[in-house]
């Protein structure tokens, strides 16, 4: 279904011919025909249509990288510079990606999740966030940041140490 939403897509804004869009269309179709190279590769792999959790999973690999690139440009990188123009690409990358993805967690949902998690686990210390984090993973993938999730179960575990 969001594969052929995606591909839907791409057909659309290929055929939208308006000029004052032309530009933005071209980056859209790049951006578009990238996503789906990641998805063929995925079924050459693997022999089979990847389901709507495969096609996220790809979206938030992709946006994962778009994001690396983009600390980057702003200047973590070993020279310094920032680059003005791949931050503004790589920003519209991510919002393009993002559309496809399903709504995300905020941070006080993740809290939430990650208390009863802690609960569940009896865990006392960061020693135990191996543990939180495999019972959090499952309910939080394809709806929140990695990073994010990570960071929150860091926070609460510490909570309990202190």
């Amino acid at each position: 279904m969001l594969l052929e939403k995606i591909n839907a897509d791409l057909i659309a804004t290929m055929k939208d011919r308006e000029p004052s869009r032309k530009e933005e269309n071209q980056a859209k179709v790049t951006s578009l025909r990238t996503l789906l190279a990641e998805v063929k590769t995925f079924q050459v792999n693997n022999r089979r249509d990847p389901s709507d959790e495969e096609v996220s999973a790809i979206l938030q690999k992709g946006i994962k990288q778009f994001r690396e690139t983009l600390d980057k440009a702003n200047g973590q990188n070993p020279s310094g510079l920032i680059r003005a123009d791949i931050v503004e690409q790589e920003k519209i990358k991510i919002a393009r990606y993002e559309t496809y993805l399903p709504a995300q967690m905020t941070r006080e949902e993740i809290e939430t999740i990650v208390r009863a998690a802690v609960a569940e686990t009896g865990a006392q210390s960061a020693k135990d966030m191996g543990a939180v984090m495999n019972v959090v993973r499952p309910k939080t993938q394809g709806r929140a940041d990695g990073k994010l999730v990570s960071e929150v179960v860091k926070a609460s575990l510490t909570s309990l140490a202190a």
